[in-house]
């Protein structure tokens, strides 16, 4: 047998350590990274939800469209949502538009994160 004593097998405790702090560090800002994109995603959602509606039952007013989101956010569970979109009528036109902000804390530095999504409604 050609074995040495004193060679190593497996990783050094260094380099475990930055792992698991690299790791560590994916982690934390997936558990705040997803949720945005999981209401971002759910907030597609309910556009296309209102848009495929419009489609057999179109909107005529404001408040018939803004009553339409906000029965969907209920079904989400999204209410916090309520105060973050608007309505406007022009032209025959009804808009919808979501605005809202969101902080991705990386530790370093606070990032903001601003979404916006619109849907047009002839």
């Amino acid at each position: 047998m050609n074995t040495l004593p004193n060679q190593q097998k497996g990783a050094s405790a260094i380099f475990t350590i930055i792992l698991l702090a690299v790791l560590g560090y994916v982690v934390y800002v997936g558990i705040q990274y997803v949720p945005q994109a999981v209401e971002s995603k759910s907030i597609d959602s309910i556009l296309n939800s209102v848009k495929t509606d419009h489609k057999t039952n179109p909107v005529t007013t404001e408040s018939e469209a803004a009553s339409r989101v906000i029965k969907l956010l209920q079904v989400n569970e999204m209410n916090d949502m309520t105060d973050s979109f608007s309505v406007k009528r022009r032209s025959g036109v009804t808009t919808i538009t979501f605005k809202y902000d969101r902080e991705l804390n990386l530790i370093f530095k606070k990032h903001p994160m601003h979404y916006q999504k619109s849907l047009a409604l002839d």
